[in-house]
């Protein structure tokens, strides 16, 4: 395909990239020649996860705690980021989480800890790092959304307002990042068999991260002039 967007040497950050969808979309552009930065609460996982992916891409893979709904923090983090590589390209806004709770019953607590990661996280997320794609009139931000950004679904009030804010979201920033030739995307998958244990079948009626990842690698290796946005993903 001629004119694709070549990610060899290209910086990506990937929220929640420590476990999980995140895991396997940072293997997934490291083994596209990316160096990946990522990023979660739990040190465990980013420090287990950085010490296994080094040991076969180097230090091309880098993390650091970080909770992206504390602005200091993630303010913190995409300086580090770029102080270790020099330039962000492609942001992943994956880091986020639901409560089955019905609307009437939601805490203010609950509201609050998922508005504050699904959305305000991303918000800051891109805060923070489209100066640095202005300045190189260039960049991609992928946000993980849901079917639940489209649809509503009982029991999942919370998850839903914050899906449905997080392409709003996108959809504005898009405007006002066009004319420096930003994309941002949102994939809406549908349910997701995340947390496969490595001798779990594949459930055939949910999506696999690899299937997100891989579409997340479709995205970005398009050419620059083509635009694609909501995406949705469903097991077949």
């Amino acid at each position: 395909m001629l004119n694709t967007y070549s990610l060899t040497n290209k910086v990506a950050i990937v929220t929640g990239g420590g476990k999980g969808l995140g895991r396997t979309i940072t293997e997934c552009l490291l083994a596209q020649g990316m160096s990946v930065a990522i990023c979660g609460r739990t040190e465990n996982t980013i420090s287990d996860t950085i010490d296994d992916l080094s040991q076969h891409y180097g230090e091309r893979i880098w993390g650091a705690i970080c909770d992206v709904s504390c602005a200091q923090q993630t303010e913190d983090f995409v300086k580090q980021v770029k102080n270790r590589f020099g330039d962000i390209h492609v942001l992943i806004n994956n880091s986020g989480f639901g409560k089955e709770t019905r609307v009437w019953e939601t805490s203010e607590s609950d509201w609050d800890d998922v508005m504050d990661t699904n959305v305000k996280g991303a918000f800051l997320m891109c805060k923070y790092t489209v100066p640095a794609m202005i300045a190189n009139r260039e960049g991609y931000i992928i946000n993980i959304a849901s079917q639940a950004a489209l649809n509503g679904y009982a029991n999942a009030g919370v998850y839903c307002a914050s899906k449905f804010a997080m392409v709003g979201l996108g959809k504005a920033l898009q405007e006002e990042v066009r004319e420096y030739g930003i994309h941002v995307h949102s994939l809406n998958p549908a349910l997701i068999q995340s947390g496969k244990l490595p001798d779990e079948p594949i459930d055939s009626g949910l999506i696999q991260n690899d299937d997100i990842a891989d579409m997340i690698v479709y995205l970005l290796r398009q050419p620059r002039r083509l635009k694609i946005d909501n995406i949705g993903l469903w097991g077949f």
